[in-house]
């Protein structure tokens, strides 16, 4: 799992980035940093232990990209191509997702929760064992997406599809929904 190394700046509760003794906000060259990890998550290569929060990722392309035991919370991810990523045991706590693509996602046992999704899109992806416990969900589309076992508890969900979907054992209790679809959807196998 990654390594939770304390940022060297006094009196900072934030953790080290990757490969540094301080938190981004407190490194000497912040920009150098955002390069070198917008470079690795664009090199579709698998990346392990990986830490960076409280960043912003403007109008990149991380598609195909693999993460695995990484650390991104409280990050912010505007326009940004995750499209047939693979994410494993990797935290998204927190985060916000503006018009972001997760089309073809594989993403298992995986934590968003508390962040806001903003139109974004989780088509034909599989999402098994993800928590998006207590996430703001407006205007996203989970269609033709299998959510096994994945958790949207107290969840506010906004014009938000998910239809044709497998929610076998998917939490929706204590959620706000509206106008959301489950058409075609096995919702009888999900727990509300």
């Amino acid at each position: 799992m990654f390594r939770s190394i304390p940022c060297s700046h006094p009196g900072c509760n934030k953790y080290a980035v990757e490969d540094h003794y301080t938190c981004l906000e407190h490194s000497r060259d912040p920009e150098k940093i955002m390069f070198v990890i917008d470079k690795a998550l664009s090199d579709r290569h698998s990346h392990r232990d990986m830490l960076i929060t409280d960043a912003l990722f403007t109008d990149r392309d991380f598609s195909s990209t693999h993460v695995n035991m990484c650390n991104f919370a409280r990050c912010t991810f505007k326009n940004v191509d995750f499209s047939r990523s693979v994410i494993n045991s990797t935290f998204f706590d927190f985060c916000l997702f503006e018009n972001c693509n997760f089309t073809e996602n594989d993403s298992r046992h995986t934590v968003v929760a508390g962040s806001t999704m903003i139109n974004c899109n989780f088509t034909d992806s599989i999402m098994i064992h993800t928590n998006f416990m207590g996430i703001e969900g407006r205007g996203c589309d989970f269609s033709t997406s299998d959510l096994y076992y994945s958790t949207f508890c107290n969840a506010y969900l906004s014009d938000t599809n998910f239809i044709d979907c497998n929610l076998k054992n998917t939490d929706f209790r204590y959620t706000t929904r509206h106008n959301v679809s489950f058409k075609y959807s096995n919702y009888e196998e999900a727990l509300f």
